[in-house]
C-alpha cells in the first residue's frame, strides 16, 4: 500500500511540474524551505515584444531626423570615407545606447552597431514586467548607396550576432539582452527631396535564426524514504521567432532649418514563430520530448506616426508618436501591447 501512495504521489508532483512549465507561476514559490524559479521561455515566445525591440531592430520606427538627412542621405565626392555616431533611444520598451562604426568606399559601405542597453523590459501574458540591461547584439551591415539631384536609395544586408545574453534572468523571469540566434535583415531605403518637402520610405524584412535555451528547475520530490528532497528539473529548448516585415513611410515638412515635421504610417507583419522542448525529469532518466509547434507572435498591424525633429550643432532629437489603425492576431497579448507608443531618439555624428 505504501508503493502504490509513493508512485500516486510521484505522478501528481510530474503533473505540477508539467503545469509549471506549460502555464507558468507569476513569482518564485517556497515550499518546504525549497525555491521554484518560474521557466519562461514559452510565455516569452508568445510575447514578441520580448525579442523585437523598436529602437534597435527598427520594426518601422527608423523616421530620420535633419542632420541625419544630411549626414546619410547624402553621397561624399571622396572614393573613401569613415565615421563614427553616437545614438540614444528611449521608448515604453526600453532604454539603449548605441554605437555604429561605418567605412565607406565609392557608394559601398560597411557599418558596425553596437547597442548597449541601460534598460530592457520583458511583459509576460499574466502581467508581470522584468527588466534588465547589459550588452546587444552587435550587428554588421554591408550596404550600397546612390543618389541622384532629388533621389536617394540605399540597398543593405545586416547580420546580427548573438553577443546579447538571451538568458539574463531577474527573479527567474527571462529578460533577454538579444535573440539568442544569427539574424539576417534586407532593407531597403529611399528618399526623395522636393525643394518644400521630403519623402521618405523603409522596407525591411528580419529572418529570424534558432535559439537554443538550457533551463534548470529547482524542485520538491520525495525519495524512497519518503523524505522530501530537492531536484534539478532540465528542460531544453530550441525556439525561432516570427520573420519581422515592415513598410514605413514618412512625409517631412522642414519648417526652419533646424525644425522638421513628419506624418507617415508604417505596415508590420509578423510570422508565428516555432517552439520546442524537452523535459528531463530529476528522479528517473525520463526524457519528455515535445514536437516542433508554432508560437503566437502571428500578427499585422498598421500604425499611424508623428514625429517632431529638432537640430542644433549637427545633434537630432527625434520624438514620434504611433497610434495603431489596424491589429489582426490570434493572440489577445500581442494585440494588447499594439497600443499608442512613443519612441525618442538623439543621436550625432562624430565624425
Amino acid at each position: 500500500m505504501r508503493i502504490n501512495i509513493r508512485v500516486c504521489f510521484r505522478i501528481i508532483v510530474a503533473c505540477l511540474i508539467s503545469c509549471m512549465t506549460t502555464v507558468m507561476v507569476s513569482n518564485a514559490q517556497t515550499i518546504g524551505g525549497l525555491t521554484l524559479y518560474p521557466e519562461s521561455v514559452e510565455t516569452l515566445q508568445d510575447n514578441p515584444t520580448g525579442f523585437d525591440d523598436p529602437l534597435v531592430n527598427g520594426n518601422g520606427i527608423n523616421i530620420p531626423g535633419n542632420a541625419e538627412t544630411e549626414n546619410n542621405f547624402t553621397i561624399s565626392e571622396k572614393d573613401f570615407q569613415y565615421g563614427i555616431s553616437a545614438e540614444a533611444g528611449f521608448s515604453s520598451l526600453s532604454k539603449y545606447l548605441n554605437v555604429p562604426l561605418s567605412i565607406g568606399y565609392k557608394g559601398f559601405y560597411l557599418t558596425v552597431a553596437i547597442p548597449f542597453y541601460i534598460q530592457k523590459k520583458a511583459k509576460y501574458s499574466h502581467g508581470y514586467v522584468a527588466a534588465y540591461g547589459g550588452l546587444g547584439d552587435i550587428s554588421a551591415e554591408i550596404s550600397y548607396k546612390f543618389q541622384s539631384q532629388k533621389f536617394f536609395e540605399s540597398f543593405s544586408v545586416t547580420s546580427s550576432f548573438p553577443t546579447g545574453n538571451q538568458n539574463r534572468t531577474v527573479k527567474g523571469y527571462i529578460v533577454p539582452m538579444g535573440t539568442g540566434s544569427f539574424d539576417f535583415i534586407f532593407s531597403n531605403s529611399f528618399q526623395y527631396r522636393h525643394a518644400y518637402f521630403r519623402v521618405y520610405n523603409n522596407l525591411s524584412y528580419r529572418l529570424s535564426g534558432k535559439c537554443k535555451r538550457d533551463i534548470t528547475l529547482s524542485v520538491p520530490y520525495y525519495d524512497e524514504e519518503s523524505i522530501l528532497r530537492s531536484g534539478n528539473e532540465m528542460v531544453n529548448y530550441v525556439t525561432s521567432n516570427g520573420n519581422f516585415f515592415s513598410c514605413n513611410t514618412s512625409f517631412d515638412y522642414p519648417v526652419l532649418s533646424w525644425l522638421s515635421l513628419h506624418a507617415g504610417f508604417a505596415v508590420m507583419n509578423s510570422s508565428a514563430g516555432t517552439i520546442y522542448h524537452k523535459h528531463t525529469y530529476s528522479w528517473n532518466d525520463e526524457v519528455n520530448e515535445f514536437p516542433t509547434a508554432k508560437s503566437n507572435q502571428a500578427y499585422t498591424s498598421i500604425d499611424v506616426r508623428g514625429a517632431i525633429a529638432f537640430s542644433y550643432w549637427g545633434i537630432d532629437l527625434m520624438c514620434v508618436v504611433a497610434q495603431p489603425v489596424y491589429v489582426k492576431t490570434e493572440n489577445q497579448n500581442i494585440k494588447d501591447s499594439q497600443k499608442f507608443n512613443f519612441y525618442i531618439k538623439l543621436s550625432k555624428k562624430i565624425f
